[in-house]
């Protein structure tokens, strides 16, 4: 767009030469077209250094900010940054070149994450742990588990106390499916960094895998501890203690208090709605001023969820509906 704009400047230029010869009176006119092509070509440029430079500080952000935004990364980098030259941003340059490197890999971009793990290597050579560290996690990523667990051996030898290195080889672990030994590495982690969440959260899904449901709460009660304002962490006790089926009441508990937190929790409605259905069952046979009580939350619960999908998601309403009536009572 701006070479052909470029292109049009000229040739206006040379039709002005032209006019002084022979029209005059269209010259005026000819240098007036001239000027607003000229003037669109700059704004066309200026438009196009912009634009690189609010991407360029959107990756800023997703780094800072340490959000999950690979797809974007990957084609900001494909459309805009690749095509570059990095130089004027300094050393914040390498740090993009590890966000697009770690989001290359979830996203399966295995020729880009080479790439800048390249220009990486290249600039800190093997000195550095942290680009070790990344190159065992291009290992990973093609399958290739023995020489990333080399790497990260040989760096836990080095400092046995890098959380970062102990969490890729608890991943690693998982990855190969060995999952005990995995619980058991993650245990031992947790003996060091104990207000570790990520580890806690990992620690209890790795013993749901196992319907080891006793152990899971147990570091699901943790995560609570460490943050009650989470109502994921609220839901996922009550999901649990649902699954046990041993105390319905303290599920039903629990995912108010998710609601409590977040009234947008769907997971929590349709929680209470099972776990006060199984508790309405469980005293239909006795006289039990609660069932009473169970029941409108039920009902409450239901309308509150019908209301949400009416509002978001309309066209899902018929499938909701029907799901919701094949827990009534």
């Amino acid at each position: 767009m701006v070479a052909v704009t470029s292109f049009i400047a000229m040739l206006a230029t040379t039709l002005v030469d032209l006019a002084k010869l022979y029209f005059d009176p269209w010259s005026t006119w000819l240098w007036v077209i001239r000027g607003v092509l000229l003037f669109f070509s700059d704004k066309i440029k200026t438009r196009t250094w912009i634009l690189y430079s609010k991407k360029a500080d959107f990756q800023q952000h997703v780094t800072i900010e340490n959000r999950r935004a690979h797809d974007e990364i990957v084609d900001l980098w494909t459309d805009v940054l690749s095509e570059r030259n990095l130089s004027s941003l300094g050393d914040e340059k390498w740090l993009i070149f590890e966000q697009v490197f770690k989001s290359a890999l979830h996203c399966s971009k295995q020729s880009i994450a080479r790439h800048c793990l390249d220009q990486l290597e290249k600039q800190f050579k093997s000195t550095s742990r942290r680009v070790t560290t990344l190159n065992a996690m291009y290992h990973e990523s093609i399958d290739d588990f023995k020489s990333a667990d080399d790497i990260y051996s040989n760096l836990l030898d080095e400092n046995e106390t890098d959380a970062i290195v102990q969490k890729r080889q608890i991943s690693l672990l998982k990855e190969k499916n060995q999952i005990r030994e995995a619980i058991s590495q993650l245990n031992s982690y947790l003996e060091l960094y104990q207000a570790d969440q990520e580890a806690w959260s990992e620690l209890c899904d790795l013993y749901l895998s196992e319907h080891d449901y006793a152990k899971a709460a147990f570091c699901a009660e943790e995560l609570l501890l460490i943050n009650p304002h989470n109502h994921l962490h609220h839901e996922r006790y009550a999901s649990i203690r649902y699954s046990q089926g041993d105390d319905y009441e303290k599920a039903r508990t629990y995912y108010f208090s998710a609601l409590k937190v977040n009234p947008a929790n769907i997971r929590a409605l349709y929680g209470i709605v099972l776990t006060s259905t199984n508790l309405a069952m469980k005293n239909s046979s006795r006289s039990n001023e609660n069932n009473q009580v169970y029941i409108e939350q039920i009902q409450w619960a239901r309308e509150q969820i019908i209301q949400k999908y009416r509002e978001a998601i309309p066209d899902l309403l018929p499938v909701v509906e029907l799901a919701l009536q094949s827990l009534a009572l």
